[in-house]
């Protein structure tokens, strides 16, 4: 779970009985027949705010934290505080701060919207397509015995400035005072620029969380992968920064074992003239408890007959009498 956003809002959220995911006809037939999702590049979704929504607002909770120690530290203390953060969250946008050059990050989106029009007509081949109704057990124990992050999606402003004022304004105070040297109250700007590019960074970490409140509808579930390092294979195990533990390697000669999943290596696909990166993350082992539902999109032609023959084959389902994945067709009357 996201450390800080739980620790700041008590934001410890309940899982839903089922999550979808919303797919075209080829998807699905590539997830059944692979037993395995894609996590898919984070800064390539159909939001542009994707990963930076939470940075976009912190520029006014800083000017009301420096404004509120003016009677505490000088104004030049202040002004060069101000500096670092800006140039720092001006790295990070623009991927210039070195932690992240060269790094991705990964995401699998779900809804806990049922059936839901707007989720068919996105994500869903526009009603030709299937919804995959997943069981979230699965998904919030593997990201309980790894490093993945699974959490529900935070739209409202409110929550934003909330969780933005307690991280900032405490931490952001503690930052400038450690950094003054308490025998002749000289500035130590080296010390400044570390303590407050620590505090940033740990923001910019919470970042997959935070959504513009225009995507509210979708009730988003995600999985994601916080960061993947520069090392092109596995982390070296130097934790320059203090967050090894979340570092990985793009590229590794063999799949990673992950308790019930496998990470697959990094793979490449043409999209609209671009190049879109993503990996597989197998569930083979959990097949028989990972799929609850699969609604059939309004506009999709497929039978459930069909679906029973392709979930049997592939051992999803003991035979075509077993209702364990329970099938229905989309009330959407979307034509």
């Amino acid at each position: 779970m996201p450390v800080l956003t739980n620790e700041y809002l008590n934001f410890y959220p309940e899982l839903p009985l089922v999550f979808y995911h919303y797919c075209s006809v080829n998807t699905f037939l590539s997830i059944i027949e692979n037993n395995n999702i894609w996590l898919s590049d984070a800064e390539k979704t159909n939001d542009y705010t994707e990963m930076k929504w939470l940075f976009s607002k912190i520029h006014e909770v800083i000017e009301k934290s420096l404004l509120s120690y003016g009677q505490i530290y000088s104004e030049d203390v202040i002004l060069k505080s101000k500096r670092f953060i800006y140039q720092m969250a001006e790295n990070l946008l623009n991927k210039k701060a070195p932690i992240i050059q060269n790094s991705k990050s990964f995401l699998a989106c779900f809804s806990e919207a049922e059936d839901l029009l707007s989720q068919w007509r996105a994500y869903g081949n526009d009603g030709n397509g299937i919804a995959i109704g997943f069981n979230p057990v699965i998904f919030e124990k593997f990201a309980d015995e790894s490093y993945y992050i699974m959490t529900k999606v935070i739209y409202s402003d409110d929550d934003i400035s909330e969780f933005l004022h307690a991280a900032i304004d405490e931490p952001l105070k503690w930052a400038i005072e450690s950094s003054i040297n308490s025998e002749n109250e000289e500035l130590d700007e080296t010390k400044l620029a570390m303590n407050i590019s620590m505090l940033v960074y740990s923001l910019w970490q919470e970042g997959p969380i935070y959504k513009h409140n225009s995507f509210i509808e979708e009730q988003e579930w995600r999985l994601f992968r916080r960061l993947q390092s520069s090392n092109f294979d596995d982390c070296d195990g130097v934790d320059d920064y203090g967050y090894a533990h979340f570092l990985e390697g793009f590229f590794s000669d063999n799949e990673k074992f992950l308790g019930d999943f496998i990470r697959g290596p990094l793979k490449f696909r043409s999209v609209n003239n671009d190049i879109r990166l993503y990996f597989e993350l197998g569930f083979d082992k959990c097949k028989k408890e990972i799929i609850k539902e699969i609604i059939i999109g309004p506009k999709c032609k497929i039978e459930p007959l069909d679906l029973k023959l392709l979930l049997a084959k592939n051992k999803y389902i003991d035979d075509i009498y077993s209702n364990s994945i329970k099938i229905k067709k989309s009330n959407c009357p979307y034509i």
